[in-house]
């Protein structure tokens, strides 16, 4: 019996190891790499593609959004994701602003992105933006934005 005195606590010792190297393998393993990784990059493509498209209108205000028709563009994102975008703007209100009175516009500008394959992931933006095409600063100036987006 003298010879296997001590065997029990190298034993659990030796378990301790084991199982405390099998913890740190499952706790550092990345979860969720799958498919809902690539939907959910997808989705962020999409958003940032409508958000896009309404900066791109509202710099280039009234050249590249006249009323009522879609402004397109699609734009390669990487190696397998293509982004797109359509713009399309009406005209909301009119008026006068203060001293010296300059007119303006208001126009609602609303732009879709979305991702190729993703077809129910498109994303919304809706400005209304202010545009005062005899003010001597910056022409358009954006009053409200709403944005809402596929999770």
């Amino acid at each position: 019996m003298s010879c296997c005195r001590g065997s029990a606590i190298v034993l659990s010792m030796l378990l301790l190891i084991i199982l405390s190297a099998l913890g740190l393998y499952v706790v550092s393993a990345p979860i969720g790499t799958g498919e809902g990784a690539g939907r959910h990059h997808r989705a962020a493509v999409a958003r940032n593609m409508a958000r896009a498209g309404a900066n791109a209108a509202i710099a280039r205000f009234p050249v590249v959004s006249p009323v009522g028709s879609p402004y397109v563009r699609r734009i390669p994102v990487g190696p397998a994701v293509t982004g797109h975008y359509s713009v399309t703007s009406r005209k909301a209100d009119s008026g006068t602003g203060s001293a010296p009175p300059y007119s303006f516009e208001e126009y609602e500008l609303i732009s879709v992105g979305g991702v190729a394959d993703l077809p129910d992931g498109e994303a919304r933006v809706v400005a209304r933006i202010r545009y005062a095409p005899d003010f001597p600063g910056p022409k358009v100036r954006i009053l409200k934005w709403e944005e809402s987006a596929p999770r």
